[in-house]
């Protein structure tokens, strides 16, 4: 058989395009620690009336809800519970605006990190690139 079979090919591309253990649980904690502090953030801006320029003056009081959701069982819960939480769409709004924000800061970091600390792009058995000079060719 040949050198370079198909096989070998295939577990050379998948061995490269796997991605770190350690980084999928880093990336798992940010899924889970950028909401949270986006809308806890969110919150206490909230309370202070930021974005009330922007942001409608209704959404700084406690919501209310059509009489349809509380004529249903179940959404009556809910719609009473989310109904007692103070400011909660200016909250939930501006909590998106940061979770954008810091989620993009968070992968401009994450790529300037990982251009510095990469490994090479060529493996211990690849040769350099030749550096021949080359002329212009002229008729």
């Amino acid at each position: 058989m040949g050198r370079h079979n198909a096989r070998q090919r295939e577990q050379e591309n998948l061995k490269r395009n796997t991605v770190n253990p350690y980084m999928r649980g880093i990336g798992c904690l940010f899924m889970v620690i950028i909401p949270i502090f986006s809308y806890a953030a969110g919150n206490e801006l909230a309370k202070q009336n930021f974005g009330w320029q922007f942001l409608p003056s209704s959404w700084y009081v406690a919501m209310s809800f059509p009489p349809i959701f509380y004529q249903a069982s179940g959404l009556s819960v809910i719609a009473g519970w989310l109904g007692s939480i103070p400011r909660l769409p200016a909250a939930l709004a501006i909590g998106i605006v940061i979770a954008v924000i810091v989620g993009g800061i968070i992968s401009i970091v994450y790529g300037y990190m990982y251009n510095i600390m990469a490994p090479s792009k060529r493996g211990p058995m690849d040769i350099p690139a030749p550096r021949v000079k080359t002329k212009k060719y002229k008729r």
